[in-house]
């Protein structure tokens, strides 16, 4: 739904990728084929990304969020004319390249995760919560990450965190380990979602096939979730209504879980409108309107319009919302 009624002038449609190379490792493609196979063993300690395979899962500490390699490789961003549901607006298409490795989370950052960095660095974010109230959004002084208006466990998305936030939970890992922890960029967002996918959703095109693989607005939503009649809902029931536990859907052909649904992840980068004059590399969109930030991937609040790879969202770096949360990104 993602404040359909205040916050639809900020957002816009426009990226899509046309062709990525299937990069996926053969364990990895498995995976996505057959969820129930074994992960492999998380190794703890730190480890220098560029000499690791491709797919590897590790931790730099016991504290650290579980990170995957991914394999550099090529992307085209921007829609084509024929997407389904394209936007004539900021839609260009241009090539980037993510030129070496990078770490992301293999899962978004839990409550766990985030209180045990709240506890640690002393960070405390204060000033409410954008939540829902059973009858539509509304800013809310005593809705946080430890309540954001719904019952969560340790094991689900942290919500309620803004940019800075989640900035601040980055910072602290990078103190933690020496290692450079940061937020995905919008293209490495992407290029790590798409897994060398070229449909608009990791199943295929149609939205009636979310719920084996994301937590998204839905039968669960429908039934359990108060005042939800305007909602526009999947055709199907991922049995959570609100937030699940990460991980709990099939994950992607990089190993990833929940890139799109559960929640809304922060990127690095500055709002730019256009897609045109993004870094011809990885590199963050340091420059634009800086006062808002990108988020990409969709949330349990979402219709099939919003659930896509390439679609756009952007609020201010302060503002946090009941659906919207993060996962890292981590370089050499």
């Amino acid at each position: 739904m993602v404040r359909e009624a205040t916050l639809f002038s900020g957002i816009l449609h426009w990226i899509l990728a046309a062709l990525l190379l299937a990069l996926g490792s053969s364990h990895l493609l498995a995976q996505q084929r057959n969820p129930g196979v074994a992960p492999a063993t998380v190794q703890t300690r730190q480890h220098n990304l560029q000499r690791l395979a491709a797919g590897t899962v590790f931790r730099d500490c016991a504290a650290c969020p579980e990170v995957v390699v991914i394999p550099p490789g090529n992307l085209s961003v921007g829609s084509s004319e024929n997407e389904a549901g394209r936007m004539d607006r900021g839609e260009s298409q241009q090539s980037v390249a993510i030129p070496s490795a990078i770490g992301v989370g293999k899962y978004e950052v839990t409550r766990a995760q985030f209180a045990r960095f709240a506890r640690e660095s002393g960070h405390t974010p204060s000033g409410g919560c954008f939540a829902w109230n059973g009858g539509g959004y509304q800013q809310d002084a005593s809705k946080d990450w430890r309540n954001p208006g719904f019952a969560q466990t340790d094991k689900e998305p942290v919500v309620c965190v803004n940019w800075n936030d989640a900035k601040a939970y980055t910072e602290w890992l990078t103190k933690k380990t020496g290692k450079r922890y940061r937020l995905p960029t919008e293209m490495e967002w992407e290029y790590a979602a798409r897994a060398g996918n070229p449909t608009s959703r990791p199943w295929d095109d149609n939205p009636g096939a979310a719920c084996r693989y994301a937590n998204v607005a839905d039968a669960a939503a429908k039934r359990d979730v108060p005042g939800t009649a305007s909602w526009t809902f999947h055709e199907c029931n991922d049995k959570h209504a609100y937030t699940a536990p990460v991980g709990s859907y099939r994950p992607n052909a990089f190993g990833l879980y929940d890139m799109l649904g559960n929640a809304w992840e922060w990127t690095e980068d500055c709002l730019n409108e256009e897609s045109t004059g993004a870094p011809a590399d990885d590199g963050d969109r340091s420059s634009g309107e800086c006062g808002r930030r990108v988020l990409r991937g969709g949330a349990w609040v979402d219709s099939p319009a919003f659930v896509r790879y390439d679609f756009r969202f952007f609020i201010g770096s302060d503002d946090r919302d009941f659906y919207i949360g993060f996962r890292v990104a981590r370089t050499d």
